[in-house]
């Protein structure tokens, strides 16, 4: 913890006092919740509105400059025009601030009159000893300590093992909805926008010795620090953590649109990169939907592992177990035979045939016998078996409207070792409270076998990793 301490970014991610240059007392504009969120979230920290047209915002004391603050200031959020940005942040020198995010953008990204001011940018901070995220970036949150730099509205953040890098701000829009629907618990997030100094390698440094992070989720248009190190990172981080990484610009056209929304230039064989991440142990997400849901999913699991590649699957549609049978195919797991003792004890849920114990036809069974009876059965003996290790179960969509109780064989059924999940067709799990309490112990729930089924493979090739690697697995 004392490394952690003495890092330069543990004061962006844990700041005692905030100023917010271009503070908005209008609720329709966008810099409006740059102080908003703080204050509805209840960030404890000394919050400084800057706006030289206002004497108050939410309730705050409001300062026309930063000169007239009488306290010091551990981070600048400088969120003004990129025309005013250089004046401001020769402002943050004469007040002594030695941590900005920049917020504005139009700078590297706009072509060589912006790349020159951003350099300009550069050379200033760095002579005088100060750190920068962006600029065009917003960001960081840290929710254990309630704190959050956003364009929207945050009324609620739940706290877990999940930090989140960016290159640009795709997360932004889908914010509100990551915090409820999606039901995200996360940890830290840092956007780095155009990278103009704090970059990727920079916070790795940082997350991978953070004890508060179980999953690091990486998005990127480019690697602008050290690439070796990077990869060595990233391979460090993988020994005791799942790291899950996003990278755009794989294309000729991808690339030239990434040059334009943040100024970098993408460089490097795609398949090199693909292969380079899979030798450093992490998981490579194909598309932004993917990266949450693996993201989430590996933080949900918690210390679990999946030890092998031998799936149970139950379904409600008989159709839907064939599909799902597929699906473990096209991902390299097999639905395993069960053991004749296990078929043994799942046959007080047969309907008055014999059945498939694997894939199981759970829609057939319902129809026969009390619902709770079934999944009961089904779990104990499931994960009972040796030769099967993990398991992916349906529940119906009245299913969650049941008491609690009902579920309360899934977290029990982890004491085997062995990770489960659910879905329930179509439906999010911040939709639901039973949903969110599962995810709460450990069962982490989808809206589709797909879903599932990509999870469980990323968690056991990240898996294999570590025992490969020697790593043994935590209590």
């Amino acid at each position: 913890m004392e490394k952690m301490n003495s890092h330069f970014l543990q004061k962006f991610f844990y700041p005692e006092s905030v100023a917010v240059v271009g503070a908005s007392r209008n609720p329709f504009r966008f810099n409006y919740h740059l102080v908003a969120n703080l204050v509805t979230l209840g960030f404890q920290g000394k919050i400084y509105p800057v706006n030289p047209e206002a004497d108050e915002i939410l309730g705050l004391k409001t300062y026309p400059s930063l000169k007239d603050i009488d306290g010091p200031v551990d981070l600048a959020v400088v969120a003004v025009p990129y025309t005013l940005t250089l004046s401001l942040l020769k402002d943050c020198l004469k007040k002594g601030i030695k941590r900005v995010t920049i917020v504005a953008g139009g700078f590297a990204e706009a072509g060589e009159e912006g790349r020159k001011v951003q350099k300009e940018m550069f050379d200033l901070l760095r002579e005088n000893g100060v750190r920068a995220i962006g600029p065009n970036a917003l960001s960081p949150i840290n929710t254990a300590i309630k704190f959050a730099v956003s364009f929207h509205a945050i009324r609620k953040m739940k706290t877990g093992g999940a930090s989140l890098v960016f290159q640009s701000g795709l997360y932004e829009p889908r914010i509100e909805w990551l915090f409820s629907d999606f039901n995200l618990y996360l940890n830290k997030l840092i956007d780095l926008g155009n990278k103009m100094d704090i970059n990727e390698v920079d916070v790795l440094t940082y997350l991978v010795q953070d004890p508060k992070t179980r999953v690091i989720g990486i998005h990127l248009e480019s690697i602008e620090g050290n690439g070796s190190e990077f990869f060595k990172l990233i391979q460090e981080a993988s020994l005791h953590k799942h790291v899950v990484v996003l990278k755009s610009g794989r294309t000729e056209a991808g690339a030239r649109a990434a040059a334009s929304h943040t100024g970098v230039i993408v460089q490097g064989n795609d398949f090199v990169f693909d292969a380079a991440l899979r030798q450093a142990g992490a998981i490579r997400a194909q598309n932004i939907e993917e990266f949450f849901d693996l993201t989430k999913a590996l933080d949900r699991f918690g210390s679990l592992r999946l030890k092998g590649p031998r799936l149970a699957i139950a379904t409600l549609p008989g159709g839907e177990g064939v599909i799902v049978t597929d699906l473990c195919q096209q991902e390299g797991f097999s639905v395993t035979p069960l053991q004749t003792k296990t078929k043994i004890k799942l046959k007080p849920i047969f309907p008055p045939w014999e059945i498939s114990g694997n894939p199981f036809d759970l829609g057939v069974s319902l129809q026969f016998h009390d619902p709770r009876k079934v999944y009961i059965t089904l779990l104990e003996s499931i994960v009972a078996d040796p030769n099967v290790d993990a398991v992916a179960v349906q529940l119906p969509l009245r299913a969650t409207s049941l008491p609690r109780e009902f579920f309360q064989i899934f977290p029990q059924s982890l004491k085997a070792g062995k990770p489960i999940a659910i879905w329930v067709a179509g439906t999010l799990p911040g939709t639901s409270e039973t949903l969110e309490w599962l995810e709460d112990q450990q069962v982490p729930a989808f809206s589709s076998p797909e879903k599932v089924i990509k999870a469980f493979s990323a968690l056991y090739r990240s898996s294999q990793f570590k025992t490969a690697k020697g790593i043994a697995q935590s209590a």
